[in-house]
C-alpha cells in the first residue's frame, strides 16, 4: 500500500492540491494520503495531520510573527515521516517554507522521493534558491509553459503539466449566484455599467489590512457614478462578512459572498482584486479588471528590491506584457481604482479590448487537465 505526505500552506494552494489528491486516489486507491492543509484536503479523501487554517501570510514582515508556527508545523511533518515511512512527500506552492523542509527532509531521506507542485516563482526573484531545487526537489511541476524552459536550462528535472486554475473555470457553474445577485446575463458584457463588479480583498489578515479600507472608498465612489452596477465582495473560505469589520467600515447595500470565488467572478462583469490568483482565475474567464498590492512598508521594499520582473498580477507575468493595470503601494488608492475601473465600465471599446486580450492568454495554457496529469507524475514514484 503506497502512502504519501502532502503539504500545503494557504487556501489556494490547499485548493489546487485537493484535485490532485483526488485524482492520486483514483489512479491508487489504496494509497494513505497524509497532508499539512485544511478541510478542503480532508474533503477529498486525505488525513488531516497538520492543520495550516488561518496562517497563511503575505510579505517578509508579517511572515516574522508566525515563525513559531512555522517551526512547530515542519516539526510535526517530520516526525510523521520519521515515525511512519512514505513512498513520497508533495510540496505544494509557499516556496519559503516547502523549500527550508525539503532541505531537512532530503538530508535525512534522501532516497525520499520530492515533488514540488506548482514550480517557485524564481524567475521573479530569489533566483538562488534554484540550488535548493537542484539538490532537494526530485521533480518540479511547472504551471506555466514558459518556466519548464527556465528551469531546464538551470539544470532542475522540470515538466508542465498544466493550470490548475484553467481546470477549475472550465466547470464553473454561476446559475444560482446570477439568479441571486439578478444578473442579465445577455447584458452583463455589453452593459457592465449594469452587471456586478466583483471585488477580492484577498484572504490573509495582512491583505485584508492594506486592501479592503481602500476598496471600501472605490466601491463608495463607484456607486455614486454607476448606480445600476451591482457590487459583490468574495470572502476567502473561513472569513465571514463580519471578519472585515475590524479592516474597515462594510458598505451598506453590497453583497458579501461566502460560496465558491470563480462562480462570483464568472457571474461579474468587471472584477477589483488584490493580487494573487483570483487575477488569474478572472484573466481566464475574460473579466476586464483593475489590479492592486499593497502591504507593510518593509516587505514592500524588501520585496522592491529583489524582485526582477516589471509586473504584480498573473495575467501580466503570463503575457509578459501590461494586459491590465495594475495600483502598487502608494497608487493603490480609492481615487486610481475608480478611474480605472470607470473607464472598464463606460468606454465600451477599451472594455472589449481587454477581454479580447485575456480570451487569448486563456489559449496559452493549452488542454491539459494539471491535477490529471500532476497526479500521474506523483504515481510514477509510488510502488
Amino acid at each position: 500500500m503506497s502512502k504519501v505526505f502532502v503539504s500545503t500552506a494557504e487556501v489556494s494552494a490547499e485548493r489546487h492540491a485537493s484535485h490532485l489528491v483526488r485524482e492520486l486516489l483514483k489512479l491508487k486507491p489504496d494509497a494513505t494520503v497524509n497532508v499539512a492543509g485544511g478541510d478542503v484536503l480532508v474533503q477529498a479523501g486525505a488525513n488531516l495531520v497538520v492543520n495550516m487554517t488561518g496562517k497563511a501570510v503575505m510579505g517578509f514582515w508579517e511572515a516574522v510573527s508566525h515563525l513559531s508556527f512555522y517551526r512547530w508545523a515542519e516539526n510535526r511533518i517530520l516526525d510523521t515521516l520519521a515515525k511512519d515511512r512514505h513512498d513520497a512527500l508533495v510540496l505544494v506552492d509557499a516556496a519559503s517554507f516547502h523549500l527550508h523542509l525539503a532541505k531537512k527532509v532530503h538530508a535525512r531521506w534522501p532516497e525520499l522521493p520530492i515533488i514540488f507542485y506548482i514550480a517557485p516563482k524564481l524567475w521573479a526573484w530569489k533566483e538562488w534558491r534554484i540550488e535548493n531545487l537542484k539538490r532537494d526537489i526530485t521533480r518540479t511541476l511547472c504551471i506555466f509553459p514558459f518556466e519548464v524552459p527556465f528551469f531546464q536550462e538551470r539544470g532542475v528535472d522540470a515538466v508542465f503539466v498544466g493550470n490548475p486554475t484553467l481546470d477549475q473555470i472550465r466547470t464553473v457553474d454561476e446559475t444560482g449566484v446570477t439568479r441571486l445577485l439578478g444578473v442579465d446575463t445577455v447584458l452583463r458584457h455589453s452593459d457592465p455599467a449594469h452587471g456586478v463588479l466583483a471585488v477580492f480583498p484577498g484572504s490573509r489578515g495582512s491583505e485584508l489590512k492594506y486592501h479592503w479600507p481602500v476598496m471600501v472608498d472605490t466601491i463608495a465612489l463607484l456607486r455614486r457614478k454607476f448606480p445600476g452596477l451591482k457590487v459583490a465582495v468574495g470572502l476567502a473560505p473561513g472569513l465571514q462578512e463580519d471578519g472585515l469589520t475590524k479592516y474597515g467600515t462594510m458598505p451598506d447595500g453590497v453583497h458579501y459572498h461566502t460560496g465558491d470565488s470563480q462562480q462570483l467572478l464568472k457571474a461579474s462583469s468587471a472584477v477589483l482584486a488584490k493580487s494573487g490568483t483570483t487575477t488569474l482565475e478572472a484573466a481566464l474567464l475574460g473579466k476586464p479588471m483593475a489590479v492592486c498590492y499593497a502591504a507593510h512598508a518593509a516587505s514592500y521594499y524588501i520585496a522592491r528590491y529583489f524582485v526582477k520582473i516589471p509586473y504584480v498580477s498573473l495575467p501580466n507575468i503570463l503575457a509578459g506584457r501590461h494586459l491590465v493595470r495594475e495600483f502598487i503601494q502608494h497608487d493603490a488608492t480609492p481615487e486610481n481604482l475608480y478611474d480605472e475601473i470607470a473607464r472598464l465600465l463606460s468606454d465600451h471599446r477599451y472594455y472589449k479590448r481587454m477581454r479580447g486580450k485575456l480570451k487569448a492568454l486563456r489559449d496559452t495554457l493549452g488542454d491539459e487537465y494539471a491535477s490529471v496529469r500532476a497526479a500521474r507524475e506523483v504515481a510514477s514514484y509510488l510502488p
